[in-house]
């Protein structure tokens, strides 16, 4: 979520780097409860104007190229360029040209290392979509510490409240009504009727109980904004912290094929979707492949995860050797590729750009940066 002023600012006639980069990295947060630990911008300033974006997978002398031909002066890449330090910036390695090239002409390079799963629209369930996956879950759901923040308010100021909440990141749980009797709040169905003297004036103001869930980071900003929506001038609220398992949001997918299919034609089924030029897979029989797992990322760290819930087939990428050694013939280890795997993040991200950002150019990258190349026979 954006505050009031970053979206005004958004809209306006000038965009600089920093509010694409606070952009994307508010909505992953509010999304996944994660950091971007290998994102961030590695060159350039993020005051800098942008006059356009270019959207890559890899950085490269022929990306930095085409995003000057295209007057781009911001990259969004999802290989991270620089996992480890640089001990010296020269033109004798790749990265050091690359670094060299895009300080010369002003560009920034910004990583932004997601397949954006958490949304519920990445790659992962890109893929699913392509295969005709039903009833997807993901795979893996979040869980995750966050707070609960409950507060009450008059009525007339429920609204003020809640969205100046939304905007620090919080979201609204539950509501429920209560009742101002002198200067103590009760609940409404705690009320008793009693008979009072006629000349008694009690003033009755009607409450509400608001609950929010907040993200760990929007803790502060979450109370700052209550403190200035909130009309008392003392802000009844409480804090507490719990744990929670969001069913509807984390990584990967999982669903069920329209048909099974005998494995074999499965895999010829999923080529022909994805349109692989190549895959790599373990053995099989005769099973049926019915129930399908994605992660389009590097899954062999989630293997022993699937074989534990009795998954048909694992579509991924970057497993090794002893895996598919290992595997006890029930599943169906599918390594498609590194490549494949993260072909539809560049028109997501655009996707994600395209909806707060109107008034600059925003490309997807044709130079084809994959290095690895394979012989068909």
């Amino acid at each position: 979520m954006t505050t009031k002023e970053s979206r005004l600012h958004y809209n306006s006639s000038m965009v600089v780097v920093s509010d694409i980069v606070n952009y994307l990295e508010q909505i992953i947060q509010l999304h996944c409860p994660c950091h971007l630990i290998k994102s961030g911008l590695i060159v350039g300033d993020l005051h800098s104007v942008v006059t356009g974006v270019l959207i890559c997978l890899d950085i490269t002398e022929a990306v930095l190229e085409e995003a000057m031909e295209q007057t781009c002066n911001l990259l969004i890449t999802y290989q991270p360029f620089m996992l480890q330090p640089l001990s010296c910036i020269t033109p004798e390695n790749y990265k050091g040209r690359c670094t060299i090239k895009a300080i010369k002409n002003n560009l920034s390079i910004y990583v932004f290392y997601t397949n954006l799963d958490p949304l519920g629209n990445g790659a992962s369930h890109e893929m699913a979509e392509a295969l005709a996956l039903q009833k997807n879950q993901p795979l893996l759901p979040w869980q995750t510490k966050m707070y609960k923040l409950t507060t009450f308010a008059p009525s007339y100021a429920e609204k003020k409240i809640i969205t100046a909440l939304y905007q620090a990141g919080a979201l609204l749980a539950t509501y429920e009504p209560t009742r101002l009797v002198g200067s103590t709040a009760v609940n409404t169905s705690d009320v008793t009727h009693s008979i009072l003297p006629n000349n008694l004036n009690i003033n009755h103001t009607e409450e509400k109980q608001l609950t929010f869930t907040l993200p760990m980071y929007a803790k502060e900003k979450s109370i700052q904004m209550l403190w200035q929506a909130h009309p008392y001038t003392t802000v009844p609220y409480y804090l507490e912290q719990i744990e929670l398992t969001l069913e509807d949001s984390g990584i990967g997918s999982i669903g069920l094929l329209p048909i099974p299919l005998p494995a074999k034609y499965f895999l010829k089924y999923l080529k022909t979707k994805l349109a692989l030029p190549n895959l790599r897979h373990t053995s099989y029989t005769d099973q049926l492949i019915y129930k399908v797992a994605i992660y389009a990322g590097e899954g062999s760290w989630l293997v022993e995860t699937i074989l534990d819930k009795q998954i048909d087939a694992f579509i991924t990428t970057d497993l090794q050797y002893a895996q598919f050694l290992e595997n006890n013939r029930n599943t169906l280890l599918i390594d498609i590729g590194y490549a494949a795997a993260r072909s539809p993040i560049k028109k997501l991200i655009a996707a994600l750009l395209l909806k707060e950002f109107n008034n600059i150019a925003i490309l997807c990258c044709k130079t084809i940066t994959n290095p690895i190349y394979h012989i068909n026979a």
